[in-house]
């Protein structure tokens, strides 16, 4: 399943370099995955990347703590 994501990701990212937005759109089409898969992939990366931020925060607050002992 990671794999299919990546090369999903991979090729979608060259086909927007290559052949701008209808490349894009065209590589997305004739995904094998289901629309209900394809969002479940993007609502798992947009909350990856929310908690990554969020640690992220975390451990800034931490290091400014530690600098002004």
């Amino acid at each position: 399943m990671m794999k299919k994501l990546l090369s999903l990701l991979i090729s979608s990212a060259s086909a927007e370099v290559i052949g701008g937005a209808d490349a894009v759109t065209q590589v997305v089409v004739q995904s094998p995955m289901s629309l209900m898969t394809k969002g479940l992939i993007v609502t798992a990366a947009g909350l990856a990347g929310v908690f990554l931020v969020l640690c992220l925060f975390y451990l800034t607050i931490k290091l400014m703590q530690k600098f002004a002992k």
